[in-house]
């Protein structure tokens, strides 16, 4: 999510908040002072402290059930993840800012609450009371979108929320105590916040550092085949091999809007006014008419002319696609599979082919209109440049992990019954760092469906 975005979610959430506890203080106000200081003659008074620390309580915690469930449909089927830490090999595993944010804002979120309980009373200066309060809180909420479909319910965020009601508790006692205990003491109170902002450190550091990105195609847990009916039609080679490695054509948020404005121009239009929209992997670039959708990590991109809802697909020979297609100065490799997919709707298609020191993969979708232009494209024909050479695995070593389990399927249960492996090759997937990296590639069929297993290719 953008920074705006967030900001939105906190300022729509804070509103639902102070209506919140205006209309809780009103309620309270008629409890207190009619019915309980007139009507039955109470004596006891609260501080102004306590009320306002109430008051900030009752708000967070109004916004934090508005960011966990009033933001969300009731979409999900209901299901339960108990595999410890699969959120972070995920958010690992793909290196994408969104799953981090989520990691990061699951633990922030419960912050307040660590910090709120000791100011508002004594008892919860005394950890068992505020962490155990914290998981009870936590333990509601999941259990509650697990009942309702509006979530699952995740081992990983219980633990996401306590630590983060950890963090506060240890931030606000660290600042309590710091003048009677010393700051010594105190650091063992801030020990947690820490712990985590060094190992978040060391983590980021050695991903940057790494000279290869990372594979999404790797499982955040083992596949159960205890049960699993295994066959093999494959003659498995159990020798290591040379392969290339590839980069592809990686832009930046400058560099993206580089080409946006370059596309735009040579379409002969007006980018002056070009509205820009960036997120961490993509920018959507919009000018009257007219959108690219692109990802940074490869130059891919969808192109679109809204004049397409008063046209009509036409069909048209190659050539005069293939013409159209270099006015957006888009190249197709001659040996490139072409295809009608419906009226007006083409494709070209490149299998891995190589040119010297580049491999072109992936496809172009393009769709031809009644006014003799092109409106829709999905340029997904990516050329790749060379690194160097790698040792691979061998196939009975790639073979060996999907023994192990170690692939990505969700099954039910997580429970395989019958796999059977048809054919294996070298392939290529894009790594989180913009390197096209070999990977074993096994055409399979998996409790009767087709799908394809990857396993990458070097260790």
């Amino acid at each position: 999510m953008r920074l705006q975005e967030i900001i939105g979610i906190i300022r729509e959430n804070f509103t639902l908040a102070l209506v919140g506890v205006i209309v809780v203080g009103i309620i309270f106000f008629l409890g207190y002072f009619i019915v309980y200081r007139k009507l039955l003659g109470g004596k006891k008074r609260l501080s102004k402290k306590q009320l306002l620390l109430a008051s900030l309580f009752i708000g967070y915690f109004i916004m934090v059930i508005g960011v966990t469930f009033l933001n969300r449909s009731s979409t999900y089927p209901g299901g339960v993840n108990l595999a410890f830490f699969s959120s972070y090999r995920e958010a690992w595993y793909s290196f994408s800012v969104r799953e981090w944010q989520f990691l990061y804002l699951n633990i922030l979120m419960f912050v307040p609450f660590g910090i709120f309980l000791p100011l508002w009373h004594a008892r919860f200066r005394k950890a068992r009371w505020t962490i155990g309060m914290a998981a009870v809180f936590t333990l509601s909420i999941e259990t509650f979108q697990l009942l309702t479909g509006f979530g699952i319910f995740e081992v990983d965020d219980l633990f996401n929320n306590l630590l983060g009601a950890i963090i506060g508790y240890g931030i606000i006692m660290g600042i309590l105590t710091i003048k009677d205990k010393g700051i010594k003491h105190s650091l063992l109170y801030f020990s947690p916040l820490l712990l985590v902002v060094l190992l978040s450190g060391s983590m980021f550091a050695y991903y940057y550092k790494k000279e290869f990105g990372n594979l999404i195609i790797v499982p955040n847990y083992k596949t159960n085949m205890a049960s699993a009916t295994i066959t093999n039609d494959v003659q498995l080679d159990d020798q290591r091999k040379n392969v290339p490695i590839y980069k592809a054509p990686s832009y930046t948020r400058v560099s993206g809007e580089e080409f946006a404005v370059d596309f735009f121009k040579r379409q002969h239009l007006d980018t002056e006014d070009m509205e820009v929209i960036t997120y961490p992997d993509e920018g959507i670039y919009r000018i009257q008419g007219y959108s690219i959708w692109f990802q940074f990590l490869d130059g891919s991109y969808r192109y679109t002319d809204f004049s397409n809802f008063d046209a009509e697909s036409k069909d048209t020979n190659k050539k005069t696609l293939k013409d159209s297609v270099t006015t957006f100065d888009i190249d197709i490799p001659e040996d490139a599979d072409f295809q009608k997919v419906d009226t007006g709707i083409y494709e070209w298609t490149a299998d891995k082919i190589v040119n010297g020191n580049q491999l072109i993969d992936g496809s172009l979708n393009v769709q031809y209109y009644n006014d003799d232009t092109v409106k829709n494209i999905d340029n997904q024909l990516i050329t790749y440049d060379k690194v160097k050479d790698v040792q691979i695995k061998s196939e009975q070593e790639a073979y060996d992990e999907i023994l192990a389990g170690k692939f990505k399927y969700y099954p039910e249960n997580n429970r395989l019954e019958a796999l059977h492996i048809d054919q294996v090759e070298v392939s290529y997937y894009l790594d989180s760092k913009g390197y096209y990296q070999p990977v074993y590639a096994f055409q399979s069929t998996i409790d009767g469906r087709e799908m394809m297993i990857y396993i990458p290719g070097m260790d």
